[in-house]
């Protein structure tokens, strides 16, 4: 009897070892590996896998008042998941007066641009993105003289994209303009700092 028992313990642990050896080989390599930012290939290799240039336009706050914010991004895509690039944005508001050779109250702001795409393939995705960089507001400036003050900005920002085609896409999104403001003339770090919706075209290869 005890050999019988035996016999059919080893049939069992040889079976398992057997159906155990037979699932793991049916699974592909790579299939339990994490998920990252930029690991998208099999192989693990970051790669560029596009390019975008976005002209936009914003509605923000300075100072308490509404302000105007045109722009310009660009940079590259990593394994479609991940965007690199730099951006470029103008402050005007209503008190904004430019002449031949001086002008007052207006000013840039930008920086390096980081963004993620969730799902780029479908019609409508989401990107979150952060800019960090700094900028220049000119209370006055005579013949390309600058008197005003500098900021630090961080600017965090979700957005919605909608493929239109194959090269272009929407864009149109909500963030928040964090300042620190500088020494000088001009506004503080609570007038710079505000919420900011923006929009804009994406041309390029995704």
């Amino acid at each position: 009897m005890k050999l019988v028992a035996t016999g059919a313990l080893l049939s069992v642990l040889i079976s398992s070892a057997a159906f155990a050896q037979t699932v793991t080989s049916a699974v592909p390599h790579g299939e339990d590996d994490p998920q990252t930012i930029v690991g998208g290939r099999p192989d693990g290799a970051t790669v560029v896998s596009g390019w975008f240039v976005s002209p936009t336009f914003g509605t923000t706050g300075w100072g308490g008042a509404l302000a105007y914010s045109p722009g310009l991004r660009g940079g590259i895509y990593l394994n479609r998941r991940l965007a690199v690039g730099l951006t470029v944005n103008g402050l005007v508001n209503s008190d904004s007066h430019l002449g031949k050779n001086e002008g007052g109250n207006f000013g840039t702001y930008g920086g390096l641009l980081l963004q993620y795409i969730v799902h780029s393939d479908r019609l409508v995705h989401l990107t979150f993105e952060s800019t960090i960089g700094d900028g220049r507001w000119c209370v006055s400036d005579n013949n390309s003289d600058c008197v005003g003050k500098q900021f630090i900005v961080f600017e965090p920002a979700a957005n919605l994209e909608v493929n239109i085609a194959r090269h272009v896409r929407l864009s149109t999104g909500v963030g928040y303009r964090f300042a620190v403001a500088g020494s000088g003339d001009g506004p503080s770090s609570g007038d710079m700092s505000s919420l900011v919706v923006r929009s804009g075209l994406v041309f390029g290869s995704f």
